[in-house]
């Protein structure tokens, strides 16, 4: 398994991000992943935890350390 993957991301209250698009993000210990911002692709600022896992083997995740919600999905 490659630690190196895209998420779309699926919403953003926090305006760093924009719905729809993709950006690189790393895997790391835990099942977590680190991923850039709008302003910063390749930054790996910030991390996010697997929150939810689906049948299609698709994993949604939400960053951590933020006041408003921002969702990314890795697609299967």
């Amino acid at each position: 398994m490659s630690n190196l993957l895209l998420l779309k991301c699926t919403k953003d209250t926090e305006g760093w991000w924009t719905e729809g698009d993709t950006y690189p993000a790393r895997r790391v210990s835990g099942g977590f992943v680190l991923v850039g911002d709008d302003d910063e692709l390749d930054s790996e600022n910030w991390n996010a935890a697997p929150i939810e896992y689906k049948d299609d083997g698709s994993v949604i995740y939400r960053l951590n350390g933020l006041d408003g919600e921002v969702l990314f999905e890795e697609l299967a």
